[in-house]
């Protein structure tokens, strides 16, 4: 037998999850407005365990990404590194919950018919879709913890302080609990100004695609890579000119103007550090490097602990540095093994 053939067949994990949607009759969103029906979609992997009392023991909810949905958590560079016997989030051990945000997947979004007219949603409604999920269709009434990774991490940190008694750990990945602000409310303004800009996006109201949708994107991914790992897919003039305008189109093949939009306006007024003092669950805060969305160098993080005291940890990871914020990506081997560690001593009772 060959050494290829020796070597298990690798799980795949998007085929393992149990998908399902939730539908939330008249929800009321933050701004005063409301929807008949908001649909949330999500996915499981796992299964729940409870106590004598009936309650879900072993909840993890994930958190994704801008213009992500749940099945980044069932990519391989994640899933293969976590859900396996002896891994972080073994699913023999720990019920996982990914859902689609508002505005993303298969979750009620401007794109469905609303476009522009769409409620405006902010993370405070973007959590409490994901309570109403857990409570009303997965009855779970508390996680034993939320992760989140970029704008996923910024839905954890709402968690902590919109819902502190709900969960007994929270781990914001590539996120900081200030504002998006400074570069990085510029990088917002960059992703969202083009298309305004823009007389084909007519005010939402559009047969194509905006022109002007992949500079947008462009303007607002470049941020996300980092300057080495840049260098190293465009170390020539010619390829440097080519490599985003081919990265936006294969961004922009399954992406909505209007929906990229709300996804980016998602961040008008998220101010979790404010808040800090409401946190009741234990936080492990894992960033990389070289991180230029969430740089080290303005030290939110570093006030944020202060902050938190004794029930805050901090992992900074030095590998893959020049991938920048697609660290995160690189380095699941290096952090993988702290948050497993994080998870396992948590306290099984309420924070």
């Amino acid at each position: 037998m060959s050494a290829a053939a020796a070597q298990p067949a690798a799980v795949d994990y998007l085929s393992l999850a149990k998908e399902g949607s939730h539908v939330v009759k008249n929800f009321a969103f933050a701004g005063g407005e409301t929807l008949a029906e908001l649909r949330i979609n999500y996915a499981t992997w796992g299964a729940p365990k409870r106590d004598q009392a009936g309650h879900i023991t072993n909840a993890v909810l994930l958190c994704h990404g801008t213009t992500g949905s749940w099945q980044n958590f069932g990519s391989p560079w994640w899933s293969t590194r976590m859900y396996g016997p002896g891994q972080p989030l073994d699913t023999g051990k720990y019920f996982v919950i990914a859902s689609d945000t508002i505005g993303s997947g298969k979750s009620s979004k401007p794109s469905d018919g609303l476009r522009m007219q769409f409620p405006r949603y902010t993370l405070t409604d973007v959590v409490k879709a994901q309570r109403a999920l857990l409570t009303e269709k997965l009855d779970v009434r508390q996680l034993h913890a939320v992760i989140g990774i970029s704008y996923g991490g910024r839905q954890a940190w709402q968690w902590s302080v919109q819902y502190p008694e709900f969960m007994r750990g929270v781990v914001p990945i590539v996120s900081s609990p200030f504002p998006n602000a400074g570069r990085r409310g510029m990088q917002d303004f960059l992703g969202i100004e083009p298309l305004l800009r823009d007389p084909t996006w007519n005010q939402g109201a559009y047969t194509d695609q905006p022109r002007n949708f992949p500079l947008a994107v462009m303007a607002y991914w470049m941020l996300l890579d980092g300057a080495g790992h840049l260098w190293d897919v465009a170390p020539t003039r010619e390829r440097s000119f080519q490599y985003l305008p081919l990265l936006a189109k294969q961004i922009t093949q399954n992406l909505d103007a209007n929906d990229w939009i709300y996804q980016l306006r998602v961040n008008d007024g998220f101010d979790a550090y404010s808040q800090l003092e409401r946190v009741k669950a234990r936080v492990l805060v894992i960033n990389m490097a070289g991180d230029e969305v969430v740089p080290i160098e303005l030290g939110h993080i570093a006030k944020a602990s202060a902050k938190l005291g004794p029930k805050a940890e901090y992992l900074l990871v030095r590998e893959a540095a020049g991938y920048g914020h697609a660290a995160v990506v690189q380095t699941v081997d290096v952090y993988g093994p702290k948050l497993g560690e994080f998870l396992s001593k948590l306290p099984a009772d309420k924070p």
